[in-house]
């Protein structure tokens, strides 16, 4: 890509960078972070398996019930909070944008006027609600601990802490779902504005 196409950039540590630069950054760190919190449910299992209850006799269903419905609530909360915060963070942290050009096939997308601070606010709101979103899935699977050491059965125990660990999988980092709602919030594109696809 040639200077030209790269946009207005930043110094970090003595040399510019530009907005793809800062996303290539930002997501290998969100993704190590990523892996380190689904490793952590599946060291729950881990302990499920290894460590033995010490109950005397299973739970009562009463209980059993009772957590399967704030682990279920918990599910809910896992998407619907780090949506809210998401939106309440967009709606609050806008940037200038440059009205689309019109093109053969109709107007193009907006331009970020400065794609570096664009991206930088990008990455700032999609960072915390992801965590929070990971952060409930494996309070899922934390009730599926406790369960175990109630004297659930093995098979009651994993399903809580499978369904945890998925929940955290399935929430891995990738461009359009950290930096996607922050594109189209602003109508604007990151690809547009420095040139090539992301």
């Amino acid at each position: 890509m040639s200077a030209r196409n790269m946009g207005p950039a930043v110094r970090y540590h003595g040399r510019h960078m530009t907005a793809r630069q800062i996303f290539t950054r930002a997501m290998k760190t969100v993704r190590i972070l990523w892996a380190a919190l689904v490793f952590s449910n599946v060291l729950l299992g881990v302990v499920t398996f290894i460590v033995p209850s010490q109950a005397s006799r299973p739970p009562e269903a009463t209980l059993v019930y009772m957590l399967a419905a704030v682990a279920l609530s918990v599910v809910v909360s896992s998407f619907v909070v780090p949506a809210r915060m998401r939106a309440a963070y967009l709606a609050n942290k806008r940037v200038e944008t440059t009205p689309p050009e019109p093109t053969a096939t109709g107007p193009a997308l907006a331009r970020f006027m400065d794609p570096v601070k664009a991206a930088r606010r990008a990455m700032g709101g999609a960072f915390t609600p992801l965590i929070v979103s990971i952060a409930l899935s494996e309070a899922v699977s934390m009730v599926g601990l406790q369960l175990h050491m109630l004297g659930a059965s093995m098979t009651v125990s994993t399903a809580f802490i499978a369904t945890g660990t998925l929940l955290a999988a399935i929430r891995f980092p990738t461009f359009e779902r950290l930096v996607g709602p922050f594109e189209r919030a602003h109508g604007a594109s990151f690809a547009a504005s420095e040139g090539g696809s992301y």
